[in-house]
This record gives C-alpha cells, structure tokens and sequence, in this order.
C-alpha cells in the first residue's frame, strides 16, 4: 500500500489497493480427492489471482495541516532523556499562497522549512606540495615588498632632493633675528630626520622670540612662524637700556628694538653686569611699575618724575637694606628735590594706599610750606616723611 499526499489547500489523500499475482503451481484434481473441500478452495484461490487486478482509490480529505517541529526543538527533544520524552507538538500555521499555489483563506498545513546546513568539522586538507609552494610565495613576496620599502627610506634619508633648501622666517621684520634664525643650521638637514620639537625649544629660548611654530613643506621646504617679545618697559643697567617685556625678559638693547620711545624707563642704581638679554625681572615688579607710570602723573606735585630702583639705603649713616622683605625699592625723584621710597610688589600694603598716603602728604607740606627731603611709604600705614633744615 502507498500512499500520495500532494502540498496544497485541498489536500486528497491517495489510497490504493493491489493484488499482486503469485505464480503458484495449480494443484491438480487428480491428486487429491474430488470430494476434498480443501482442494476445491485452493483451485478457486488460484483462479482469482490468475484473474484481472482491480485498483481501487480512497480519497480523504484532511481537517487540518500540521508543522513539524523545528531544529532546534527537535534537537532539545533528542537531548531529553527517553522516559522524558514527551509526544511532538506541533504548531498550526496558515497556508500560504507560496506553499499552495492559489489563495487560502482558510485552512491549516504543515509547515516546514529545510534543516540548517551544517559545515564540515575540518577543511579538506590541501597537498602537502601546494602547501609548499604558497609558502614560497609568500615569503618571496614579503621579501620583494621589504627590499621596495627599504630602497624608499633608504632614497629619503640620502637624496639630496629632502634636505631643507628653502627656509623661510614669517611674523618678524627684525633683522638681526631673522639672521640668527638663518644660521642655526636649519638649513641641509634631511627633512626626515629633523627634530621639530628641539628646534622649536631653540627658537622660543631665543630672548626675541615670545614663541615659534614649525611647518613642514614637502620636499624641501620649511616654513619658521616667529611671534616676537613686546616691550612694555625700559630698564637701564650702567650705560645700557634695555627692553623688558610683561613676564620680565630682558629682550634687548633699547637700540635694537623699534616703538619704544614713550615706554616708562627704571634706572637701577645696582652694580651694573648682571642684567643681559634672556635675563627675567619678577613679572609682580613690572606689572607695579606700569601701574606707576600710569597712575604718578595724576597726583599733584610729582611730575616730572625720574624712577629709580636700589637694594640700599642710607639711614643716619648707616647703610641697610632698601626693603624688609629682602628685595630692592623703587624711588620716586620729583624734579622739586624729594625722594619718595614706594618698595616693591612684595610690600603688604597696596599700591592704592601707598600713592594716596603720598597725595596727603604733598598736600600737607603745601598747605604748610614744607620743604620735603624724603618721603617713605614702604611699612603700611606709617607713612614718615621728613623736611630740610
């Protein structure tokens, strides 16, 4: 019996019955008895196999479709013991038009999908020659890739075509640095090999320079970015003045430097050859000055002015210290003959209060027509000033 069970909506189900011929040897009435019933049912028997078979179908139509479990349950279930194991459960699911070939709009069927592929546990091994020979490759080609790349470095550390030729200095019109610059030996350095950050630190420990920057233009070519120190003060030391900027760096002479014809000067009355340029002045001291110069020619009375700057003084005779702090003061020398010792950044008291203290002070000496020898201002709020005789 087989049976025939084509996918679709009206599902039939092929039943069909055969009777298959067997070549059997008639039994012949002679050799048993005629009256011998058994004889008779074997000669009938043998007829109706000997006649015409008839097939017989049976159509059925199922009520509903079923879906086979899925791989991964069946795979659970097969890992279940077998006295856990529980009969299949299947799901229903909708026929669809794919799976049918027309439209259903009622009705189950099974649902199937085919099982995942399974790769091989191990690739099939190559031959033992072709594995040699895609060694031999490989290594002859790392080898080929390792002589190009060394002949390219090798090119770039000794063509003349990377050393620097052309250097070029931007963001300064001072000559004299731009020489300097020039002959720090930039220039016939391989490109490569130039050590942009020590050169940079050379650059910014030049006292002209306030900071540099370093571009690379390929093959030969380097750009220099210069952002050169400003002068906001004029210091002199002995017979030369200098230029010093906002954090206190001596810069340069005076003479080498442009613009500073109305900068405030500080002559300092200390032995003279220890200041030079690329020397720093406390940047507090100089911030102080400027505020000085700023602020001196609106108290009346004092311009014109000369401003000084000594580590001594003289007391009774004796000579000591010009600060209690153990630094230098500055002096103010008006042109009327007084002398006025104002200290430092370093002093307590502020600069505020100091210049107040010595606009009363001029003005009581006015008001009294007082001839003022010195006045100082460097312990807080005791001010002292005295006369001529």
């Amino acid at each position: 019996m087989t049976r025939k069970q084509p996918g679709g909506q009206n599902t039939r189900r092929y039943t069909y019955r055969a009777t298959v011929s067997v070549s059997r040897p008639l039994v012949r009435r002679s050799t048993l008895s005629q009256r011998d019933p058994r004889a008779e049912s074997l000669e009938k028997h043998a007829r109706r196999q000997q006649e015409p078979v008839m097939m017989r179908r049976r159509v059925t139509m199922p009520h509903e479709a079923v879906q086979p479990l899925t791989w991964a349950e069946r795979r659970e279930r097969f890992r279940q013991p077998q006295a856990q194991r529980q009969p299949a459960q299947t799901r229903l699911v909708q026929r669809t038009l794919a799976q049918t070939g027309r439209a259903a709009p009622v009705g189950q069927m099974r649902g199937s999908r085919p099982l995942p592929r399974r790769r091989a546990a191990s690739p099939v091994p190559a031959r033992s020659r072709q594995r040699r020979r895609g060694f031999w490759r490989k290594l002859l080609g790392f080898l080929a890739l390792l002589a190009v790349a060394g002949g390219g470095i090798g090119f770039a550390l000794i063509s003349p075509t990377f050393h620097v030729q052309q250097l070029s200095i931007e963001g300064t019109q001072n000559q004299s640095l731009i020489e300097t610059i020039r002959h720090m030996g930039i220039q016939g350095q391989n490109i490569f090999l130039l050590n942009q950050s020590a050169l940079v630190t050379r650059l910014e420990a030049l006292p002209l320079v306030a900071s540099a920057g370093l571009s690379i233009q390929l093959p030969s070519s380097i750009v220099v970015t210069i952002r050169e120190r400003v002068p906001v003060l004029l210091w002199q030391s002995g017979n030369t003045i200098f230029g010093i900027d906002q954090d206190g760096v001596v810069i340069a002479p005076a003479s080498q430097l442009s613009g500073v014809d109305r900068l405030g000067l500080v002559i300092d009355k200390r032995p003279a050859g220890g200041m030079h340029p690329g020397t720093r002045l406390r940047a507090e001291d100089v911030l102080f000055v400027e505020q000085l110069f700023a602020q001196l020619p609106g108290i009346e009375g004092v311009s014109p002015f000369t401003l000084q700057y000594v580590d001594t003084i003289k007391e009774g005779g004796q000579t000591v210290p010009a600060n209690q702090a153990g630094s230098g003061s500055f002096v103010v020398i008006s042109a009327s003959g007084w002398l006025a010792y104002l200290g430092d950044a370093q002093n307590s008291n502020s600069l505020a209060n100091r210049l107040q203290e010595l606009q009363q002070i001029l003005n009581i000496a006015r008001q009294r027509h007082l001839q003022l020898a010195t006045i100082d201002l460097r312990f807080g709020s005791r001010p002292v000033y005295t006369v001529k005789s």
